[in-house]
């Protein structure tokens, strides 16, 4: 099973990115603090304790869990003793194993990082990737693979698998999503909108009562909603 886990900012975009990535259920600690977590009571215990082996543990990111590397190895070696995987959406595809290694470096070599020059870098790369895929940017491959990434969201393709075949952050595909939802939510009220005028219109041949029109215009509208937002879950 995968099983999802919240914690931290934007408690909100987790459970969408998560629940685009089709986990079987999402635990949640929301905004507590990071003592919490490692609290019995916790959802992150709740969820180790309800794990099996081959399962794997979803989460966006590392900072999920923790900044601190020790913090994340204390949580690999626990996964490693369950025979639980880790998956983080917002980094590359790597194994429990691969994630422990890097992590074991980085902790005995942190002097050698720069994580503020890193943290500036990866908001001018966010903020790039924010500019170039919009259906305006300026250069042509960049709108024909927003097109494509908007197509594929249309058709409900998963957010990573896109991510992985065009060689872009999750993080930009999520956004491209959203821009999906808010222009399909957009088309949906403007076909109400027209629907609801037409349906009055066609009431008065049958009726001249006013309360009758609303009522039928209000009634064909709710359905239009309901299977309209049915559909878009």
């Amino acid at each position: 099973m995968k099983l999802g886990y919240v914690h931290g900012h934007k408690v909100d975009q987790q459970y969408d990115i998560l629940e685009s990535y089709e986990v079987d259920e999402i635990f949640s600690d929301m905004d507590q603090g990071y003592e919490w977590i490692w609290k019995a009571d916790s959802e992150l215990q709740r969820l180790l304790d309800y794990s099996e082996s081959g399962d794997s543990l979803v989460i966006c990111s590392l900072e999920v869990i923790s900044r601190d590397y020790q913090v994340l190895l204390k949580l690999f070696s626990e996964l490693k003793k369950l025979q639980v995987e880790l998956i983080v959406l917002s980094s590359p595809e790597l194994t429990l194993r691969e994630w422990q290694q890097v992590l074991s470096w980085v902790a005995g070599n942190d002097h050698l990082l720069y994580p503020r020059v890193i943290s500036v870098k990866m908001n001018r790369e966010n903020e790039k990737n924010r500019e170039s895929y919009t259906v305006f940017s300026r250069k042509s491959e960049a709108k024909k693979l927003y097109r494509e990434i908007f197509w594929l969201l249309v058709n409900k393709r998963k957010i990573r698998v896109i991510a992985k075949e065009k060689g872009i952050p999750v993080e930009t595909v999520f956004r491209i999503q959203q821009e999906v939802k808010r222009m399909k939510l957009a088309l949906i009220f403007s076909t109400c909108f027209l629907l609801a005028i037409t349906t009055i219109k066609l009431t008065e041949n049958f009726s001249d009562n006013l309360l009758i029109q609303i009522v039928v215009c209000i009634i064909t509208t709710m359905i239009i909603l309901y299977n309209a937002l049915s559909d878009s879950e």
